[in-house]
């Protein structure tokens, strides 16, 4: 037999190691940039989310409007405000997509309201603004979380606690935290019951969860429940209902379901102006009740949120997460309060918010969440500082056990979407077993616990830790009495 000659060789393995270096997701792709004609200029749209033929969001375009996909593959934009479109990219080659304004046909349903919707936002703003909570209320909340990818839930946890809303309208960099500490904006959220799975990874193994990659960033896996809260908070500060904001919004009527509502999406010209106090970039709609006076829910689709504890001028403010955000309100007391939260969200990155799994270019993780709330009163000014740091300091890290009986008769979690977490989670062990595995743990492990220190021993690290559970089940004790009187 004979072998090769010693060049062949060598182009054998340069072309091997091209293959290996080279991703597959590089090869037959190409490129699409969106825009609309604004007068006589033709302006790039940025931030524009791509659907799949599966409805989903495949791809979000850059703050010049491009794009890269799959060639071969019918791409779909929908829209609100635009037309509808369908279309292809072609290999090495830039397609340019016009898109064309969607005109409402307003003699197809009858004007109730104002003549310029822009001018009935003004008065519901104005309402928002009166009546909206403004001081601390604590209530109780009942969610679930759930980690999904390639169509396969992976994580579930479900907890039912207190939750403190600020109040605070106000928006300064640094007043919203994703942890536990944090300014007076938070909602803060103390579990009273917990019942939640293993982490799981796509190849049936379980997963720490908080390992945190210093060298390859998008290995990192930082799971924190309830992203809600910080993109339901971007919505409060700079929403179609707040008054400051409204310039930066087109408007328009609609009938959705035989339901008088205002479409609005943010101007296309200000969407790539990172200077201004603008957290997410998208369009969605107001879902008005039957005298048009007050907003029943909305539904923001959002492809860009920017943090909001970045100062406006700073460098990498975009996270890469798009999604929908969708918002119950209710009237209690002469006061307007979220009574339903909901968050249906990818990540498309590695500069997000905690990962909720290491990052994999056309496997991005997905989140759903479901947020209820009520009951809320008014916190006495002197209880205030108490509940407040009592909260902060424990957030999530209640603690508490698993108790059975007590989630028999929960409904926070529709049967369906139950049925497929039993079925996806429960492979290898079964459910309930999980839950009693996790009874009384920590969600993210003590950071020594991740790692084989010899400090894992310390005597001294071990009491000051034993005297933080001691903390925690005294503090979440006096906490449950007041989750008690308040369901």
């Amino acid at each position: 037999m004979k072998t090769l000659p010693q060049s062949v060789k060598i182009q054998i393995s340069l072309l091997l190691i091209f293959l290996i270096a080279t991703p597959l997701y590089s090869q037959d792709r190409g490129s699409a940039q969106f825009f609309f004609k604004d007068g006589k200029s033709t302006i790039a749209i940025p931030f524009m989310p791509v659907l799949n033929q599966a409805g989903e969001v495949e791809a979000l375009a850059d703050s010049v409007g491009v794009v890269s996909l799959p060639i071969g593959e019918s791409f779909y934009l929908k829209s609100l405000f635009y037309k509808d479109t369908v279309f292809q990219v072609v290999e090495n080659k830039l397609t340019k997509i016009v898109l064309e304004y969607e005109e409402v046909a307003l003699q197809a349903f009858e004007i109730k309201f104002y003549k310029d919707p822009r001018v009935h936002v003004k008065h519901l703003a104005k309402q928002i603004s009166s009546k909206y909570i403004s001081s601390p209320h604590l209530g109780v909340f009942s969610g679930y979380f759930l980690v999904i990818q390639k169509g396969k839930v992976l994580d579930f946890y479900e907890t039912d606690g207190l939750s403190l809303l600020s109040g605070n309208k106000k928006w300064k960099a640094w007043d919203f935290a994703n942890h536990n500490s944090s300014g007076n904006t938070y909602n803060h959220l103390v579990p009273m019951e917990i019942r939640r799975s293993f982490h799981w990874n796509l190849a049936g193994d379980t997963i720490v969860s908080r390992f945190s990659n210093q060298t390859n960033i998008e290995k990192t896996y930082q799971i924190l429940p309830f992203y809600a809260r910080e993109i339901y908070r971007a919505l409060e500060v700079s929403g179609p209902l707040d008054e400051k904001s409204i310039k930066y919004y087109n408007y328009k009527y609609g009938i959705d379901n035989d339901v008088d509502v205002i479409y609005f999406n943010v101007k296309d010209q200000i969407k790539a102006d990172d200077s201004l106090p603008l957290f997410l970039i998208g369009e969605g709609v107001l879902y008005l009740n039957g005298s048009g006076e007050m907003v029943d829910s909305l539904t923001y689709n959002f492809s860009s949120y920017r943090y909001l504890n970045l100062e406006l001028k700073r460098a990498a403010r975009n996270r890469e997460i798009s999604g929908v955000l969708s918002v119950t309100y209710d009237m209690q007391n002469n006061t307007i309060l979220p009574t339903e939260i909901g968050l249906e969200a990818k990540f498309f990155g590695q500069r997000n918010l905690f990962s909720p799994r290491p990052f994999e270019l056309g496997n991005e993780a997905s989140i759903s969440e479901k947020m209820y709330l009520k009951n809320y009163k008014p916190v006495n000014q002197d209880d205030l500082p108490n509940i407040r740091r009592a909260m902060s300091r424990i957030g999530l890290e209640s603690m508490v056990p698993y108790n059975p009986k007590y989630w028999q008769g929960s409904n926070s979690v529709s049967d369906k979407v139950y049925t497929k977490v039993k079925s996806d989670l429960g492979q290898k062990v079964p459910l309930e077993k999980q839950f009693t595995a996790n009874s009384g743990k920590r969600l993210h492990p003590w950071l020594s616990e991740n790692n084989s220190s010899k400090n894992n021993n310390d005597p001294i690290r071990e009491e000051l830790r034993a005297k933080e559970i001691k903390f925690t089940e005294d503090v979440v004790n006096q906490l449950r009495s007041i989750w008690l009187d308040f369901k």
